[in-house]
């Protein structure tokens, strides 16, 4: 259920399940509805005060869905529930005609171009679903324009109405029904969705892809169900042993929110290594720092010798985070890249591996994961006489394939490549997020998995940990204000959230 699909292959999907007898579309759109129901009394559990819920339903099945979840949600709620039908009973499909007939009776029905939106409103936009390609017509056009210019918070089901057209609802989050669809990651998917969750469909029939590259999505269903559970007799050797190398004379701070984040993300014990002498009390008390020998306050080949001793007790490696650009960092980057150890590299360690024959990172026998943003991807292809296309999903897999590398290429909708080619996309994340030293915190948390975990789901679940640790400070600082400083508790709270209850806003 990670594949991402186009809604076309989503609807064939469904249409051969129901063919076959394995899947029945009412029971389907009552358990879309039902899960729609449920993600929205979490949606609705973060806003401030609203005295309405107004449910915008077309005459499609996602108008179904709407009105399944519109019968719960008076039976769930307090304050008044309301369909605002765009379609009248008689242009209903089937599936959806059956559900309002048996509509509950507490929810007001009223045409849909008669309701006035106001502050203390929230939405739920089931108008159109994935059926949108040509412009959009009316009355979906003037709908989706009132609603937008209303500026009340907006919950889509399945897709916001008009993605992939024209014009499209500009919702705060997103309930995917099912597969999740290769639109939501589009810069309109990516602009219009906000924030994604998933309600799984059973399908045993899984949709058909031909020969079109598989992709496949990071939410919170796979981070739950790839979560190991520690004996209750464990000790921070099994919880992991990490060594963090960064830091410089220009950056200082970098490496410590690393390994802030990597104790926060679960790793038992972590040392950083630095090329600086740290004062008593400096950053993190649980992070043993390692003073190297330094040149002027960088990385040289010099800094390896006092690691030697303690490599072998050490589960992973993560390098880059604050190291400079000096001539000694591809030194001692050229060193780690001979340990036998899983490593990441993020920031100017990936400048200076770039410094280094390709071969060096394509002879390892243990994993290695590169961390870059765009600028630094860019590096990258320079370096292995590669040209970038601008597609994030082409350049991570041609950079992994070239240096059979795992790769996670930073952005709105990250995402991984394997060396192998196979391709994930994060779901999780927050423009809370573009702030100075997340990427570092996203090192930690990676690095910690690493610990306890195979590199690629290492990386998956770290991506989407971080993302839900952004998710979660947006709700406590807003947008502009969460600061890197702010992520590793957030990621330690959003975890133990997931654990608990299932979801950081359950």
């Amino acid at each position: 259920m990670y594949r991402v699909v186009s809604p076309e292959v989503m609807r064939r999907c469904e249409e051969r399940n129901f063919a076959a007898g394995t899947a029945d579309a009412l029971e389907l759109m009552q358990i879309a509805g039902n899960g729609c129901a449920g993600e929205f009394l979490k949606f609705f559990s973060t806003l401030k005060k609203r005295e309405r819920v107004i449910i915008y339903t077309g005459g499609g099945n996602n108008g179904g869905d709407g009105m399944v979840a519109a019968s719960i949600l008076a039976d769930k709620l307090s304050i008044p529930v309301v369909l605002a039908m765009a379609a009248v009973p008689e242009k209903l499909s089937e599936s959806s005609h059956f559900y309002f007939e048996r509509l509950n009776k507490k929810v007001t029905v009223m045409p849909a171009g008669e309701v006035q939106l106001n502050w203390h409103d929230a939405v739920i936009d089931a108008l159109l679903g994935t059926g949108c390609t040509a412009p959009i017509r009316e009355p979906y056009c003037s709908l989706i324009e009132y609603i937008n210019n209303s500026h009340v918070p907006v919950f889509a089901v399945d897709l916001p109405s008009g993605l992939g057209s024209d014009r499209c609802i500009k919702a705060s989050r997103t309930a995917v029904i099912g597969y999740f669809k290769d639109l939501l990651f589009t810069p309109e998917g990516i602009e219009n969705a906000g924030t994604l969750r998933r309600i799984p469909l059973p399908l045993p029939i899984t949709p058909e892809t031909g020969n079109a590259p598989l992709c496949q999505a990071v939410d919170l269903q796979y981070y739950q169900a790839t979560t190991q559970t520690l004996p209750r007799s464990c000790h921070k050797y099994q919880k992991g042993n990490l060594l963090i190398c960064g830091g410089s004379r220009d950056y200082i701070q970098a490496p410590f929110l690393s390994a802030r984040s990597a104790l926060r993300a679960g790793a038992g014990l972590v040392r950083l290594a630095l090329p600086f002498a740290v004062l008593p009390g400096t950053g993190t008390l649980g992070v043993i720092p390692m003073h190297l020998a330094a040149d002027n306050g960088y990385f040289s080949e010099t800094s390896f010798d006092a690691l030697k001793s303690i490599l072998p007790k050490c589960h992973a490696i993560a390098a880059g985070p604050g190291m400079g650009r000096s001539s000694g960092v591809a030194d001692f980057i050229r060193q780690l890249l001979l340990i036998d150890k899983p490593l990441l590299l993020d920031a100017d360690a990936i400048h200076a591996s770039c410094q280094l024959p390709l071969n060096m990172l394509r002879d390892r026998t243990a994993p290695t994961i590169f961390t870059p943003h765009r600028g630094e991807a860019a590096i990258m292809a320079q370096a292995w006489n590669l040209s970038l296309s601008g597609n994030d999903i082409q350049d991570a897999r041609s950079l992994a394939r070239t240096a059979k590398v795992i790769v996670l290429l930073k952005g709105p909708r990250t995402v991984v490549a394997a060396p192998d080619g196979e391709i994930w996309l994060n779901t999780s994340g927050s423009p809370a997020l573009a702030a100075a030293g997340s990427g570092d915190c996203l090192t930690g948390i990676i690095a910690s998995n690493m610990c306890r975990y195979d590199a690629l789901s290492a990386t998956l679940r770290g991506a989407f940990l971080h993302g839900l640790a952004g998710e979660l400070a947006e709700q406590h600082y807003g947008v502009s204000g969460v600061i890197a400083d702010d992520l590793p508790e957030m990621a330690a709270q959003a975890n133990m959230l997931t654990a608990r209850y299932g979801d950081i806003f359950a």
